[in-house]
């Protein structure tokens, strides 16, 4: 089997890296990404592989590694791939991850929960959901999310500027009312690696996130089935309960928040408590604008019918 090497690298901004992809047979890939923020050089590629481990499954090749994996991802990343073979043995083969080196487990106190959360955030429901009912808690079991993170390049194409900006603009709004800090992440990921996104994108999630492992040692993503939907029948998607977690590592655990909750009790709890801030919800992806919502698509009509379901008006964000 041909193999791939996975390599990194870092500007010396610190603001820019690249994800690089190559091998015998194979085109040379570029990922680019760019931070608003000076982000600390990773001390585990985990990120990256999690990133890049749905191109590799797809075309079959083993990965080498060229940097140091954390023992937890390093044995996580090879259940999270039986899962995938699982439900699709025709489209995703189990490959060999073959890093320079796994860095151990440290036998450590547990981190506190105080230290805070970095949640992906899209905008929409699920993610505003998460953040307000995480927000503060801090507790023994949930880590407060402190920081979002929206990634330009998965919802909307990397080349789309306009779309982007106007939900940036709405975006830091709402960071600013829920007084989070706010970070994006602009990557080619999606565009340059051309796999399904619908399977892929809990995984290049889990990447984005492990970017910031250094000051986060907690990475949310928000859920969009509740538990009593099975995800993996008849159609796998990307971010689930049942894999999500699989993508953690030694420096950051990856925490799929929120699937206790279905979508229209999450509509209902935001319109009672904050109808100002789901005003400014961005949760449509197919409409010909990207930085609104459409009305007409399928999740904008269950988003229609859950408010008036909970007795609201649709006025509130349509």
């Amino acid at each position: 089997m041909n193999s791939l090497t996975l390599e990194f690298e870092v500007s010396a901004s610190g603001k820019s890296q690249t994800i690089v992809l190559h091998g015998d047979n194979v085109d040379k890939i570029e990922v680019e990404m760019e931070t608003n923020t000076t982000t600390a050089d990773p001390e585990t590629l985990d990120g990256p592989l999690c990133s890049v481990i749905f191109y590799a499954m797809r075309h079959g090749r083993d990965l080498k590694v060229s940097g140091a994996i954390s023992e937890k991802l390093f044995r996580n990343i090879r259940t999270f791939q039986e899962a995938w073979h699982c439900h699709y043995p025709g489209l995703y083969r189990e490959v060999d991850i073959v890093p320079t080196s796994v860095t151990p487990r440290v036998q450590q106190t547990v981190i506190s929960t105080s230290v805070g959360a970095i949640q992906t955030f899209s905008g929409g429901v699920d993610s505003l959901f998460s953040l307000l009912r995480n927000k503060g808690r801090g507790d023994i079991a949930v880590p407060s999310t402190n920081t979002i993170l929206l990634v330009h390049g998965f919802d909307i194409p990397r080349s789309n500027n306009v779309d982007f900006g106007a939900l940036c603009r709405r975006v830091h709004s709402l960071a600013d009312t829920c007084e989070v800090e706010l970070r994006v992440l602009k990557t080619t990921l999606r565009d340059s690696l051309q796999i399904n996104w619908e399977h892929s994108h809990g995984a290049a999630i889990a990447g984005a996130l492990h970017n910031y492992s250094n000051t986060h040692p907690f990475g949310v993503i928000a859920s969009s089935d509740p538990y009593n939907y099975v995800s993996f029948v008849p159609h796998a998607w990307g971010t689930n309960p049942a894999t999500d977690y699989l993508l953690s590592g030694s420096q950051m655990e990856i925490l799929h928040d929120g699937a206790g909750y279905a979508r229209p009790q999450k509509v209902a709890f935001l319109a009672k408590t904050v109808p100002s801030l789901l005003r400014n919800a961005q949760f449509c992806w197919e409409g010909k604008v990207r930085s609104e919502n459409c009305g007409i698509c399928d999740k904008c009509i269950h988003t229609r019918l859950s408010l008036r379901a909970s007795g609201n008006s649709e006025d509130i964000c349509f």
